[in-house]
């Protein structure tokens, strides 16, 4: 964990949900389901502002990262035309382009288009 307290300050914006599917699960005050992702990669940037933040849950933690899907400039989902999966249980990835993410109730604390665009450049995979 690089940074516990981003994690906590963007998890507590988006009231413990993730800001991709809605998962909320809370046991305890200390619940690790969801996590505080960076959108430029704090690696490179060294950014953990809030703007910089979003919340994701493992999977579509991992998914962010890897270029999987990314947010438009109107907080909409949009998902890589070259995933491919099954997912019998659980509404799959590809469902969930165009829907707007989550956002938190304050509008200084939404995700910075400016980060948003460079995931898109950078990190998405559109094919």
């Amino acid at each position: 964990v690089r940074n516990a307290f981003f994690r906590k300050v963007i998890v507590n914006i988006y009231d413990y949900k993730c800001a991709f599917c809605g998962l909320k699960v809370t046991k305890s005050v200390i619940q690790k389901i969801v996590d505080g992702a960076h959108i430029k990669p704090f690696s490179q940037f060294y950014d953990s502002r809030i703007h910089n933040g979003i919340a994701l849950c493992k999977n579509h933690h991992w998914a962010f990262d890897r270029g999987w899907f990314a947010v438009d400039e109107q907080y909409k989902i949009i998902v890589s035309n070259d995933l491919e999966e099954a997912s019998p249980h659980a509404k799959p990835m590809k469902d969930f382009h165009g829907e707007t993410i989550l956002l938190p109730n304050t509008e200084q604390h939404f995700p910075e288009l400016e980060a948003l665009q460079w995931h898109r450049q950078n990190i998405f995979q559109s094919r």
